[in-house]
């Protein structure tokens, strides 16, 4: 006769932050839990994924109790910063730059994602969990309440002779892009709608935004007290793109560009990396930031964007990206990583509970599913609506993107951080997620403001005065806050887009009505 399987509660697919914190957040809720980790690398690479925003923040300090090892292991985040120029070559001087005068009243990071991935995944063995390092989740026979899942130990594909089967209740997905539950289930679907693409890498020898030397070569003007322009994420926009410079506590400059494949084309026909090298060398200000750095490493994507069609069903869930991503600007994918986690264990951890009294509540636990699908696929499209369609168009202009980033915000305020610090359990809600009028009010706002400053861009580009303040314009706005300390955001964005408004009546007594219907043709370089 064969051996009994080894038995879990919980499998969880990749160890790295999704998955780990899945893991030790079931395994405080469920002390008696037995949990197993099964993670592919000994130890993990660099990735993206730098930024936090509020949300994932206060995730990371307060729900993961990470504190100490933000603090010790991390940089502050010291908001976002934009900075613009007219497509000719300017000194960084000549740039404008749109950010707020102040901090923020609650913490943001930005994070060497290998150091946070190997802190959370080490505070899941603490708290009991077993983890599998150097191993690959190869087989999965679905079932309910017990699920057969073959892992492969040592080079991944069972040759070395250690291959094992265990079973398990629950299997959790938390393995990123590789997406190991919805691709075998054909649940991924991309978003085709938003095509867009990025490429980054870690360079060395990058300059420091606040050095006395660089600060005096490039003929920047002072800023706020403790504000640190290094330390902020901090974007170079354009008609179509976007690119990030975000700084690594281990001395290492983050760069990406992610573009809207309709609308730009990244310069040269070489390589993507020859590609992404031209593009950083022919950009004001990233030139001046990346002269005499080395590229440390490189990768791409061709297409971001993505979605299952479920997020959980009985005896399995879909956590972070493995779920689903949208876009890499303002930082949304960690945010969505800790509401699909916090979902994810409030689910099982009931269900295994119920199962520990005495078999478990099917009909409770469906109920539960559907709720949990339901609420986050109302989310991404929601999301994707109120956020990010038709955003690439306004990026080439200061005044657009300043407007758009202040209302944003504020509304990112409101609506999401000041919930989550007052009532942490709406974590488990995703971003307009909810089917009542609070969550349907907040998401046809933001798109709203989205749809307008999307015409005003495309009237812009056909009158000719799209980008008339991306020389010399600095704006330093209020800094947002909780609850009614973001309202002076709010009116300086809303006092903006009526000047924007404005103007747009303006001009239309001198070119008419132009076709707004489609966007302006793909750009290169």
């Amino acid at each position: 006769m064969s051996e009994p399987l080894d038995r879990y509660d919980a499998v969880v697919v990749g160890g790295a932050l999704a998955g780990a914190s899945a893991a030790l957040l079931l395994a405080r809720k469920r002390p008696d839990a037995r949990i197993l980790v099964v993670e592919p690398q000994q130890a993990f690479p660099r990735k993206v994924g730098e930024a936090t925003v509020e949300t994932s923040a206060y995730f990371l300090e307060s729900v993961l109790c990470l504190q100490e090892h933000l603090e010790a292991e991390q940089l502050p985040k010291h908001g976002l910063r934009y900075w613009f120029a007219d497509g000719q070559p300017r000194r960084f001087a000549e740039m404008s730059e749109v950010a707020p005068r102040a901090l923020a009243d609650v913490p943001t990071f930005q994070l060497d994602r290998s150091r946070l991935d190997e802190a959370v995944l080490a505070a899941a063995a603490e708290a009991g969990c077993e983890v599998a390092r150097g191993a690959k989740v190869t087989g999965w026979e679905e079932g309910w309440p017990e699920s057969r899942v073959t892992i492969a130990q040592g080079n991944g594909d069972g040759e070395d002779g250690c291959e094992r089967t265990v079973t398990t209740r629950w299997l959790v997905d938390g393995s990123g892009r590789h997406a190991f539950v919805a691709r075998r289930k054909r649940l991924l679907k991309r978003t085709e709608e938003h095509p867009v693409a990025a490429m980054w890498g870690r360079w060395n020898g990058a300059a420091d935004l606040d050095d006395a030397d660089f600060v005096a070569a490039t003929g920047l003007p002072p800023i706020g007290d403790g504000v640190r322009r290094r330390l902020a994420t901090n974007h170079f926009c354009g008609y179509g793109w976007w690119a990030w410079v975000i700084p690594l506590s281990d001395g290492a400059t983050s760069v990406g560009l992610v573009h809207h494949r309709d609308l730009y084309t990244p310069p040269g026909d070489g390589t993507p990396e020859e590609r992404f090298r031209a593009f950083v060398a022919a950009q004001p200000g990233l030139s001046e930031i990346l002269d005499g750095a080395e590229l440390a490493d490189f990768n791409a994507y061709r297409h971001l964007p993505y979605v299952a069609g479920r997020y959980a069903g009985r005896g399995w869930a879909l956590t972070g990206d493995a779920a689903s991503f949208l876009d890499p600007y303002y930082s949304p994918g960690l945010d969505h990583l800790a509401m699909s986690v916090f979902a994810s264990v409030e689910l099982i951890g009931e269900d295994l509970a119920a199962a520990a009294d005495g078999g478990g509540d099917e009909a409770r636990l469906d109920e539960r599913l559907e709720t949990h699908n339901d609420h986050f696929l109302r989310s991404y499209p929601r999301w994707l609506s109120g956020l990010y369609l038709g955003k690439y168009e306004l990026m080439g202009d200061a005044e657009l993107t300043a407007c758009s980033y202040a209302i944003d915000t504020a509304l990112y305020y409101f609506g999401i951080v000041t919930s989550v610090y007052r009532y942490p359990e709406s974590l488990a809600n995703p971003t307009f997620g909810l089917s009542n009028p609070q969550s349907e009010w907040a998401w046809r706002t933001m798109r709203f403001f989205n749809r307008r400053l999307n015409r005003i861009a495309r009237f812009r580009r056909a009158t000719g005065s799209y980008g008339r303040k991306n020389l010399g314009w600095r704006r330093f706005g209020p800094a947002p806050g909780l609850g009614m300390k973001s309202l002076p955001m709010l009116v300086s964005g809303i006092a903006l887009w009526l000047r924007l408004e404005a103007g747009v009546l303006v001009r239309r007594l001198r070119h008419g009505r132009p076709d707004l219907s489609q966007p302006v043709a793909a750009t290169t370089g």
